[in-house]
């Protein structure tokens, strides 16, 4: 690898890394931005509730007033209230409002004490159902723009960040594909002598066999002492035996904890590899993916152009042809210049919905639609 290559991969990488970081804490930020959906169901709903309210407020004869005949002699607030019961996209609030004055109105008014039992029933139904839905209906929205808000400004985040993308061109393209090839190169080493550093328990499962067996006698030749029945050489030697099985432990618990950290440690240098092999391998793909998309945006174009370009030229030629074959031999027909070209499936093209479903059409004049 040149000197330039070999310095302009890091930064390449560095580069597509730091970038990625961005995205993906924009992006767990937006992820973050939870409730949405449950608040446009609790806005929608109290919507409803609204709706149901003004169809009994309308459809009730208890109702103070007298909606349809106001909503027929032309009356706006009336007509927004039969719209909302019609589910005609009217306005929720404004007819939540306006049957909430009628109600407060007539309790308000001189005879409220003498109204029947039932009317009065109806009217303080109305009446509290709705500021509730009301109520619930204001929450709602609020809640609903306030995470509308949050989340708009993060797309707008976002949409800077996509525009300030490293960018992919062949010759990063190629330093990436260097870098995390290196990169898989040296999490495969890791993974390797982390493999080969397998736990094997045993040499300290012996040495605390040992020495348990050594105290054992050691206790053994103590008490045959204690009793009579042993030479102090037999507990000297016991105690001797104990003392280099127990250094023996020792050592052995050491070399152990020792592999154990040699492990540990090796565990967190293969995650660190994976973890800069997944971020290398997704710049890779990020840097390919832009640069191939923006390429097969720029051949689609070309080749649209080229076939028409081409498809007219030889059709003018063949026009001129049958023209004059047919001037050469009266009453024959050669048919019309014409070619008609399916395309392979276009995906950037500004014409490509019309041009994949029905191809292209081009006569001596040019395309014909």
């Amino acid at each position: 690898m040149s000197t330039a290559m070999k310095s302009k991969a890091p930064a390449a990488a560095e580069s597509w890394s730091n970038w990625l970081e961005q995205l993906d804490q924009l992006q767990e930020e937006r992820a973050e931005i939870t409730g949405l959906a449950e608040a446009r169901q609790r806005m929608e709903g109290a919507q409803r509730r609204i709706q149901h309210l003004c169809d009994k407020a309308w459809n009730n004869h208890l109702t103070p007033g007298d909606l349809d005949r106001d909503a027929v002699r032309g009356d706006e607030a009336a007509r927004n209230v039969r719209a909302v019961v019609r589910g005609e996209n009217g306005d929720y609030d404004a007819a939540a409002a306006h049957l909430l004055e009628i109600l407060r109105r007539a309790m308000q008014s001189s005879d409220w004490g003498i109204q029947s039992e039932e009317r009065r029933a109806v009217v303080t139904y109305l009446m509290t159902n709705l500021r509730d839905a009301v109520t619930a209906l204001e929450q709602a929205r609020d809640e609903v723009a306030g995470l509308e808000q949050a989340r708009g400004e993060v797309d707008q985040r976002l949409e800077a960040l996509e525009a300030k993308a490293p960018k992919a061109s062949a010759s990063s393209l190629a330093a990436l594909r260097k870098e995390r090839d290196a990169a898989a190169a040296e999490r495969d080493r890791i993974a390797k002598t982390l493999g080969n550093m397998t736990a094997d328990d045993s040499p300290l499962a012996l040495a605390k066999e040992a020495e348990k067996d050594a105290q054992d006698r050691l206790d053994e030749a103590e008490a045959l002492l204690a009793m009579g029945e042993a030479a102090a050489d037999d507990v000297k030697a016991a105690k001797s035996e104990a003392d280099k099985a127990r250094k023996a432990l020792e050592q052995k618990q050491a070399d152990h904890r020792s592999q154990e950290a040699a492990r540990r440690g090796m565990s967190r240098k293969l995650e660190q590899a994976d973890s800069r092999l997944e971020t290398l391998s997704r710049a890779y793909h990020q840097a390919l993916g832009r640069m191939r998309h923006a390429d097969l945006a720029a051949l689609e174009g070309e080749m649209v152009a080229e076939i028409e370009r081409i498809a007219q030229q030889r059709l003018q030629a063949l026009a001129e042809i049958y023209a004059d074959l047919e001037e050469a031999e009266p009453g024959s027909s050669y048919g019309p210049a014409r070619l008609e070209v399916t395309l392979p499936y276009l995906h950037y093209h500004r014409e490509a919905d019309l041009l994949n479903r029905d191809g292209l059409m081009i006569s001596a004049y040019g395309r014909e639609e």
